[in-house]
């Protein structure tokens, strides 16, 4: 009976084993993880019911993740998240403010963010070690595949947005999306290049020209700041060519937008748009240091006399990050946006500068796949360091081993060592 028993084992192991207990099969699953986030995530405008397609990535993603026990969190993020939304759910439920779609915003910064943002820990210490299965080549093609879909204004998939009209959005809620979407995920390549073998001049290069085409298309001007914040930061190229590219840049940059730096423009920013929204945003705060919880942005700017371009019915949260986390949570929205959008206590402020730029004029906590790419290049960041550590420790010299000179004295029968003669 018990060799029976063995022998059904044995026979049935390769069978039960199944995909995961192999490196090969775990290798494809990850590979295979990978191109559906990064395909789904751009259908922003696909719903079914309150889910786009890049949820049906989350759960498949967060379950494997958590099924093999590869979870990458420290204990700086967990406390400051639990710490965080802590503070969103008492806000939210004692505060008496009006508030519009509360729930879905509970729902989504206690799971949604932060499972998106651990499923991209996950996923960018497994690419930093290794080639993803995409990279530039399909960052160029999605641009295309965006131009055709907007042109052709394909049913389901795309959907007219009038802000910033003729600007490239295709399957995106609108422009700044798709700008932000191209520019993290070619971060997140130029930084993992250097490990894969691809020189600094062309990582830089194909970096500076992808975004750039990106900004002529979609007039998304934030997004391209970024990439010269990305220049001076993190390019180890001559500061001769890094200047040189920063002043192309800033020249495409001023006859590209020319027209949104007249004085009348200016004006209206500042006394109707996010000049306006800012002096209010400061008077909210004011009045309510600790926050006022989740839905209340929406709803007070729906319901004010007065009138901010861009904020209102629809609109769920103001244009800057720290400054919308402050009315949600108050000074536990400010530490959430530091750790998790400026990288403090993670050792990541360096390479996540670039959102923390971008964040301060983008409200870019509303979106799952900033959450997404930020957890992949704080990933990163950590496998750069314990790379470049290891490299260095393999080049270090070794200390010399010093020997003894002269005849070893020897104890003599019935004498230790301290009682031996002179």
């Amino acid at each position: 009976m018990v060799l029976l028993n063995t022998a059904v084992r044995r026979r049935t192991a390769p069978r039960t084993a199944g995909v995961l207990d192999s490196d090969a099969g775990v290798r494809r699953l990850e590979n295979f993880l990978l191109i559906l986030g990064l395909v789904t995530l751009p259908f922003q405008v696909v719903q079914f019911g309150p889910a786009q397609p890049g949820h049906v990535f989350l759960l498949a993603a967060f379950g494997l993740m958590v099924w093999r026990g590869a979870v990458v969190v420290t204990i700086t993020e967990i406390l400051v998240f639990l710490f965080f939304f802590l503070m969103v759910v008492i806000l939210t439920k004692l505060m008496d403010a009006g508030r519009v779609k509360a729930t879905d915003q509970l729902i989504k910064f206690g799971f949604v963010y932060p499972a998106f943002y651990l499923v991209g820990r996950w996923l960018g210490k497994v690419f930093s070690n290794r080639p993803p299965p995409l990279g530039i080549i399909f960052l160029a093609g999605l641009i295309v595949f965006e131009i055709l879909v907007q042109r052709a204004q394909l049913p389901v998939i795309y959907k007219e947005n009038n802000f910033g009209e003729g600007a490239l959005h295709g399957t995106f809620r609108e422009r700044n999306w798709l700008a932000v979407y191209v520019l993290l995920f070619s971060y997140f390549l130029f930084e993992i290049g250097a490990r894969m073998g691809v020189s600094e001049f062309r990582r830089t290069v194909t970096l500076v020209v992808i975004n750039g085409v990106t900004m002529a298309l979609t007039g998304s001007k934030t997004a391209f700041v970024a990439v010269g914040l990305i220049l001076l930061i993190k390019s180890k190229q001559s500061i001769a060519l890094k200047l040189a590219l920063i002043a192309a840049g800033a020249f495409i940059y001023m006859n590209v937008f020319a027209d949104q730096f007249t004085e009348e423009a200016m004006r209206v920013r500042l006394e109707e748009e996010r000049g306006l929204a800012f002096t209010e945003a400061l008077r909210l705060i004011g009045q309510s240091p600790i926050g006022y919880g989740v839905g209340f942005v929406e709803h007070h700017f729906s319901t004010t006399a007065l009138s901010v371009m861009g904020l209102g019915q629809g609109v769920n949260s103001i244009f800057s990050v720290p400054l919308d986390l402050m009315i949600i949570a108050g000074p536990a929205g400010l530490l959430f946006w530091l750790v998790f959008f400026a990288g403090v206590g993670t050792g990541s402020i360096t390479i996540l500068a670039p959102i923390a730029a971008l964040s301060l004029l983008n409200p870019l906590h509303q979106s799952e796949m900033v959450y997404f790419f930020a957890g992949m290049l704080v990933s990163c960041q950590a496998e750069n360091r314990a790379w470049l550590k290891a490299k260095l420790e393999a080049y270090a010299p070794r200390p010399a081993i010093k020997r003894r000179f002269g005849p070893r004295r020897r104890e003599q029968p019935g004498h230790t060592a301290s009682e031996a003669p002179s």
